[in-house]
């Protein structure tokens, strides 16, 4: 498996670093045997002791095991960061769904006892059959605020999310990237300037930009992302097209689907992690219902205090006619 670190010794002297720094490695999952490889196209199923629900998982070949950091004063953390190096601080703040500003307000960090292919942290299956045929396809999975990008059924980028917070969701369903732009500045607050903003909602707003991660749902329906992770994005996902009057949409963009549930109140499941190192895999029934969503179109539905129609903009106009947003929230 190829390495992230430039040399095999720096990465000994990070392990050894982490593993001095950490309070416990406490509870690790039981090391399983290693599955057999699989081609693209297969997955392995075996029984998962997920606390969500008794059903099955969908197990990678590599099953990375973690350990509890404890920040306790900023020099230990810098120590951290600096052994690592950048790319393996990228995965670390992956897994702790949040951005710089805010890794230094925990108290603690999952970090893996070792460092790899950053596909091999993904809470979502490397492939996924059903999708073979499809281009594109975005999941977006509340439980875990997380997001996998698929091209042709293979994993191709997995990162963290900040959806919608409790009063503000955002509602699961199938959307569309519709439409980008590099910088708006959003209709809720003036001061709330969105970066690498790409449209899932051409009526209410909701997008994909990237704004802070606190390392919990915090948007006001949208779905925030880390900076690399938005820059990606606004490359990889495809825009609407519309037909010559601008009005009608001759071709829709990247389907995104919004699946599952936040358990507000209980402990985010990443922060398991160490205890049970499948504590964030994505059910087999999960992909399911997101599978479902995609091939039923299923749209969201917003709360009624949740439904407005914004200002019209420019030339972004929606599927019939609609006035179009000119920034969500955030």
């Amino acid at each position: 498996m190829p390495l992230i670190v430039p040399t095999r010794i720096l990465l000994r002297r990070a392990a050894l670093l982490v593993s001095g720094l950490v309070l416990a490695l406490a509870g690790c999952a039981k090391v399983r045997e290693e599955p057999a490889p699989q081609t693209p196209d297969s997955a392995v199923v075996v029984p998962g002791p997920d606390t969500i629900a008794r059903d099955t998982v969908v197990i990678p070949a590599f099953e990375p095991r973690y350990g509890r950091f404890a920040v306790q004063r900023p020099k230990r953390l810098s120590a951290l960061l600096d052994s690592i190096g950048p790319a393996n601080t990228f995965e670390v703040l992956k897994l702790n769904r949040v951005d710089l500003a805010h890794i230094r307000d925990r108290d603690s960090l999952v970090v893996p006892e070792a460092f790899g292919d950053s596909l091999d942290f993904a809470p979502f299956p490397r492939a996924i059959a059903a999708l073979r045929d499809s281009a594109k396809v975005l999941l977006i999975s509340l439980r875990v605020q997380a997001f996998a990008a698929y091209d042709s059924g293979q994993l191709r980028r997995w990162g963290p999310t900040s959806t919608g917070r409790r009063d503000m969701p955002t509602p699961t369903g199938l959307y569309h990237t519709n439409w980008k732009d590099k910088s708006r500045i959003s209709t809720f607050d003036d001061e709330w300037k969105l970066e690498w903003y790409v449209n899932l909602d051409n009526f209410q707003g909701v997008s994909l930009h990237e704004y802070e991660l606190p390392g919990y749902p915090a948007s006001h329906s949208c779905v925030r992302l880390l900076e690399a992770d938005a820059i990606w994005m606004y490359s990889w996902a495809e825009q609407w097209r519309l037909a010559a009057d601008r009005r009608v949409i001759a071709r829709e963009g990247t389907p995104a689907v919004v699946f599952g549930s936040w358990a507000w109140g209980e402990r985010p499941p990443w922060k398991r992690l160490p205890e049970d190192s499948l504590a964030t895999t994505i059910l087999a029934t999960e992909i399911d219902d997101a599978l479902k969503i995609l091939n039923d179109r299923v749209r969201p539905v917003y709360p009624p205090k949740q439904a407005r129609i914004v200002s019209v903009s420019g030339d972004s106009l929606g599927r019939k006619a609609a006035p179009a947003d000119t920034g969500g929230g955030r």
